[in-house]
């Protein structure tokens, strides 16, 4: 897994949880680090799915910096909390969760 981080830090200039590259930091935190629910995983059930981030080996560091990379972007969290999220706010667009989350 050293191998896939090197290359993906290298990828995504990832540097002390800074990269120029949020929406592809975004993406990868989605798919690595959340549950996919879309495919029947039921959270619920008190079983532990293992994250692929888990799965794959990938450093918890590594992990926190790609995520701190794309904070505050609604593309890191899967799309059935966006929506929950967005309706919770009584926005409909992206910028508005972005400019509450720099609000806050």
């Amino acid at each position: 897994a050293k191998w896939l981080e090197k290359w993906l830090r290298n990828k995504l200039g990832l540097n002390n949880g800074v990269s120029s590259k949020r929406l592809a930091c975004a993406a990868l935190v989605r798919i690595l680090l959340w549950a996919d629910e879309a495919s029947g995983l039921e959270l619920t059930d008190g079983d532990e799915e293992p994250l692929l981030a888990v799965l794959l080996g990938l450093n918890g560091r590594f992990m926190a910096e790609l995520a701190h990379a794309c904070c505050g972007m609604i593309e890191s969290i899967p799309f059935h909390l966006a929506d929950e999220i967005m309706s919770g706010l009584g926005g409909s667009n992206l910028f508005f969760f972005e400019s509450e989350l720099l609000n806050a």
